[in-house]
C-alpha cells in the first residue's frame, strides 16, 4: 500500500504520514501531536519536541521530501519536462499532458502545485512510475528554479515568457529572465529547451552547447509560430506553422492569444516526440477554470479571467477581443496586479489607456484606495462589484491578481444564481 503524505493536520486520516513544515504563518511542528491523534502513523520533523509517537527526524524537512520525491520520480521517469514562465504554466502543463497522453503514460502535478512543497507532495501521493512526467516550476524568490532543477533534473525545459510578475521581488525583467534560466542549472544533458523566441531576454543568451534549442512565438523566424486565429461558434480556430509545416486546428472553447502560444509550444513538444496530432482528440481538451472562462449570466457574458494577472496577460486578452464581434456594451472590471513594486502605477495606467481603445466602461476594484485614477470608476465594496456584474446586456471582462479576491465575487454571483 502506498503511503499518503499530508501537510495540513486538519486533513489527516488514518495511517497518513504528516509532514511538519515551518511556514511563514504556522509551524507544522505545533500540530504533530494533533495529527497523531487523528491517526497519522508517523511524522517527518526537524525539531525535537515531546511527540506522542515515533517520528522521522531529519535535518531539513523540505530538502528531505524533495529528495524522496525526486528519487521516486527519476527511477522510472525517463522524460522529465519542466515548465516555467510568468504566465500560462498551468494551461501549458495540462494541455501538454493531454497531448502526450495520446501515446504515453504521463504523470503531472495536480492543480497549480509548482513549489518546493507542492511538487514533492504531488509526486509522493500520486506518482505511479509513469515514464513521462511534467512538472510546473514556479518562481517566487531567488534560486527557486535552481533548487527545483537540482532535485528533478528536467531533460526537456520550457520557458514560456518573461513577464512583469514578481517585479517587486526581482527589480527588473532581466533579473526575472536570469532566474527563469536557472531551470537549466541542473538539467540532464544532453537536453532540449523550448523558449519564447520573441523575447530578447531569452534570445541574447549563451546556452550550453549540449542543449538543443527550439523557439516559438509570433515571428516567422521561430521554429513554430502563430499565424492567425479566429473564433467560430464558441470555439477557436488557430493557424500555426510548426517545423516548416502549416497546421490548422479547432480548439474547444475561447482561447486568448497567450493561451494559443502555450498551446503552440505544447504541440511542438508533442511533435518532437513524433506523436500524431489527432484533431478530434485535441479538440476534446477543456481549458482550466477561471482562466479566460466565458459564462452566460442572464443576457450578459462574463469572462472570468481573475485567476491571475500581469500586464502581458491583460494585453493578450485585449488582442483576442479585437477578433470578436460584440454588439453589447463592453465593460472591463479589473483589480490590482500584485507584486510589481515601484512600477505599479505606471503599469496599471498603461493597461487602462490600452483598455480605453476597446471598452465602453472601465471599473477598478481598489478597496484600500491605493491608486488615484480620475478618469475611470473606482469600486470599493462587494456591492459595487455586484452592481457592475449585474449590468444588463453587457460583455464583462473580469481580471486581477488572485490575491485581490476578485474571482471570489464572480464565483459567488454564479453560486447565488444556481441556488
Amino acid at each position: 500500500m502506498n503511503n499518503h503524505y499530508e501537510i495540513d493536520s486538519r486533513k489527516v486520516t488514518e495511517n497518513d504520514i504528516f509532514i511538519a513544515i515551518k511556514g511563514e504563518k504556522n509551524n507544522g511542528h505545533d500540530f504533530v501531536n494533533e495529527a497523531f491523534e487523528k491517526g497519522a502513523k508517523t511524522a517527518i520533523v526537524e525539531e525535537k519536541r515531546n511527540y506522542i509517537k515515533d517520528v522521522i527526524f531529519v535535518k531539513n524537512v523540505i530538502n528531505y521530501i524533495n529528495e524522496l520525491a525526486s528519487n521516486n520520480l527519476k527511477k522510472s521517469s525517463k522524460i522529465r519536462i519542466g515548465i516555467t514562465g510568468s504566465n500560462g504554466k498551468t494551461t501549458t502543463k495540462f494541455f501538454l499532458f493531454h497531448l502526450l497522453s495520446y501515446a504515453f503514460n504521463v504523470f503531472t502535478t495536480e492543480k497549480n502545485y509548482n513549489t518546493e512543497i507542492g511538487i514533492p507532495l504531488s509526486i509522493l501521493n500520486n506518482y505511479k512510475n509513469e515514464p513521462v512526467s511534467i512538472l510546473e516550476m514556479g518562481l517566487r524568490k531567488e534560486n527557486d528554479l535552481e533548487y527545483l532543477s537540482k532535485y528533478y533534473n528536467p531533460n526537456v525545459s520550457i520557458i514560456l515568457n518573461i513577464g512583469s510578475s514578481h517585479l517587486e521581488f526581482f527589480g527588473s525583467r532581466k533579473k526575472i529572465a536570469e532566474e527563469k534560466l536557472k531551470i537549466l542549472s541542473h538539467s540532464e544533458k544532453p537536453g532540449i529547451l523550448f523558449i519564447n523566441g520573441d523575447e530578447h531576454l531569452l534570445n541574447n543568451v549563451e546556452y550550453p552547447e549540449n542543449i538543443k534549442i527550439f523557439k516559438f512565438g509570433e515571428n516567422d523566424t521561430n521554429d513554430g509560430y502563430l499565424i492567425d486565429f479566429e473564433y467560430i461558434n464558441g470555439n477557436t480556430r488557430v493557424y500555426y506553422n510548426i517545423y516548416k509545416e502549416n497546421l490548422m486546428l479547432t480548439l474547444s472553447g475561447i482561447w486568448n492569444k497567450g493561451q494559443l502560444l502555450d498551446a503552440l509550444v505544447s504541440l511542438m513538444v508533442s511533435l518532437y516526440f513524433e506523436i500524431p496530432l489527432d484533431p478530434f482528440y485535441i479538440s476534446s481538451f477543456k481549458l482550466p477554470k477561471k482562466r479566460f472562462e466565458f459564462k452566460q449570466y442572464n443576457d450578459s457574458i462574463i469572462i472570468n479571467d481573475a485567476y491571475n494577472a500581469s500586464k502581458e496577460s491583460f494585453f493578450a486578452a485585449f488582442d483576442s477581443f479585437k477578433k470578436m464581434n460584440f454588439k453589447n456594451k463592453k465593460i472591463l472590471l479589473m483589480a490590482e496586479i500584485l507584486e510589481i513594486g515601484s512600477k505599479s502605477y505606471e503599469y496599471h495606467k498603461e493597461i487602462i489607456e490600452k483598455a480605453k481603445e476597446f471598452f465602453d466602461e472601465i471599473y477598478f476594484y481598489d478597496p484600500k484606495e491605493k491608486f488615484n485614477f480620475n478618469d475611470i470608476s473606482i469600486l470599493k465594496t462587494k456591492e459595487d462589484i455586484f452592481k457592475v456584474l449585474n449590468k444588463p446586456s453587457s460583455f464583462i471582462y473580469v481580471k486581477g491578481s488572485n490575491g485581490t479576491g476578485l474571482w471570489k465575487f464572480v464565483e459567488e454571483l454564479f453560486s447565488k444564481k444556481n441556488h
